[in-house]
């Protein structure tokens, strides 16, 4: 996810659940976002996507490790980007993940750590990473040991 400016998103903006009709559309939003797609439908149930009159607008998902998660996929349309979409999706998923349970939540992020300080995570060194986490794919094997490991408490 790129840098976005900070706006307030469109009022008939309405969130919801990721269902595996939104598969095909979610992976377009991150190719397009270049970021790692692997994974998705096998987490599909901790994804949420943002849509206005029925357009599919953003993704934010989570890999669920007990109480630990890995915050993943937060893609913004290009045409929404800077529109405060991508801030409220986020949201979004971490209040849910709050509801389920999550505690603690962790990301990579090559592009937008600004973007995602002002969400509250905070830089890690990767040598800290809890091993539920470490052993990720996203984490050992997708994002490069460049991309910076942030992590912020939930709930």
């Amino acid at each position: 996810m790129t840098e976005a400016r900070t706006a307030s998103p469109p009022t008939s903006l309405r969130f919801r659940k990721a269902t595996p009709n939104d598969v095909e559309p979610i992976l377009s939003l991150l190719q397009a976002a270049k970021l790692p797609h692997q994974g998705v439908q096998e987490h599909l149930p901790s994804f949420v996507v943002a849509e206005d009159t029925g357009r599919l607008l953003a993704v934010a998902g989570f890999e669920r490790y007990g109480s630990l998660a890995l915050f993943r996929s937060v893609a913004v349309r290009d045409s929404h980007r800077g529109s405060g979409v991508g801030r409220a999706i986020c949201k979004e998923a971490l209040g849910r993940a709050a509801a389920e349970g999550v505690e603690h939540c962790y990301l990579l992020t090559e592009t937008a750590p600004r973007f995602f300080e002002r969400l509250g995570f905070r830089p890690l060194p990767r040598d800290v990473a809890p091993p539920a986490i470490e052993a990720s794919e996203e984490f050992s094997s997708l994002c490069p040991s460049s991309a910076t490991f942030m992590h912020r408490t939930v709930g």
